[in-house]
């Protein structure tokens, strides 16, 4: 068994590596020439310690053929079982560039599987249920990072390789630690929480509906990925990694609320009424002077709800399950607090 991985040193992938080492076999890694890169492998090899079994491959994911040596790519032809690609940044600037080029080198390579990482976000404004089975129908994507992920994942079904798809919901923090890398998503509104705890708590804070939301820790998005990759399933097969209970952003976060000591959130009002006010010249401050930026609102709410029933029937007899928010959530409030404020 042999992998090569793409952003191995991301979110997701630095606890995906730890599951693949459980493994026989070694572990390809690509890193970006760079000094910042080389210093973040080297980092995350310590973490790992994988001795000689995890090994750097020099490649750029805007590269023909990833910028890989090809003497690298003829030595190891045939004998990378799994290519894992969790590496989107590059895709964002090239619609599907990075993914393109990580085709020609699992078709060049002959690679046995890849597992292409992909998101919910790909369901875009769809309203109602969306299952593991849908992708094109019709929905409208309104932001640069739908609309390439869409077609990052529309590169991969119509390759000639085996692939399978995983999309996840919003990742957070690790579930027993709360560890987290880089503050994104639903971390933005954390700097809001703890101002409105100055705040008497008998004072609810209003605020726009927000829709429903959907968030699964990193733990469980690395432990799932290994189980179903190595899953004798089809090779054409797409698994939503999503918590399966439906919960409003609201709820969500006043859960964190809660270990703010902050007042509840109070839905009030159409989420169009907030658009509009910032419409209104000078209010546009707004949300950046609380830590929100104005597009992170698009990222951290659903106008739909994700089935997932591959992934329930292939996770099945398995402890392998995404815990309820309420469980973990003072450990996320925890990890913040003591690691990301200043």
């Amino acid at each position: 068994m042999a992998y090569l991985v793409t952003g191995a040193t991301g979110f997701i992938g630095r606890f995906l590596v730890p599951e693949l080492l459980k493994r026989e076999g070694d572990i390809h890694v690509l890193v970006r020439p760079g000094i910042d890169s080389a210093d973040r492998y080297t980092c995350c090899a310590q973490e790992w310690m994988g001795e000689d079994r995890v090994r750097p491959v020099r490649g750029d994911l805007g590269a023909p053929r990833l910028g890989i040596d090809p003497g690298w790519l003829a030595e190891h032809r045939g004998s990378i079982d799994h290519i894992f690609h969790l590496a989107s940044s590059y895709d964002l600037t090239e619609r599907g560039g990075g993914t393109r080029n990580v085709i020609d080198v699992a078709e060049g390579l002959k690679a046995g599987l890849l597992h292409h990482i992909s998101t919910v976000d790909v369901a875009g404004g769809f309203e109602g249920l969306f299952t593991e089975d849908m992708f094109d129908v019709g929905q409208v994507l309104t932001s640069p990072m739908q609309r390439a992920e869409f077609e990052a994942e529309r590169i991969v079904r119509e390759s000639g390789i085996g692939w399978r798809i995983y999309r996840p919901s919003i990742v957070i923090g690790h579930s027993r630690t709360g560890e987290i890398d880089r503050i994104d998503g639903p971390y933005y509104f954390f700097r809001l929480l703890r101002m409105a705890a100055q705040l008497p708590r008998i004072l609810p804070v209003l605020v726009p509906k927000l829709g429903e939301t959907n968030m699964v820790p990193v733990d469980f998005v690395a432990r799932a990925l290994d189980h179903l990759a190595h899953r004798p399933d089809s090779n054409t097969c797409t698994y939503h990694l999503v918590d399966p209970r439906r919960q409003s952003a609201a709820e969500a976060l006043n859960l964190f609320a809660d270990e703010a000591g902050a007042p509840h959130l109070v839905e009030v009002m159409p989420k169009r009424a907030l658009e509009m006010l910032l419409r209104i010249p000078g209010t546009n401050w707004l949300l950046p002077r609380v830590g929100v930026p104005q597009d992170v609102l698009e990222h951290s709410e659903f106008s739909c709800w994700f089935g997932c029933r591959n992934a329930t029937t292939a996770l099945a007899g398995t402890d392998i399950k995404v815990p309820p928010l309420a469980a973990y959530a003072p450990l996320i409030w925890k990890y913040w607090i003591e690691n990301w404020v200043d």
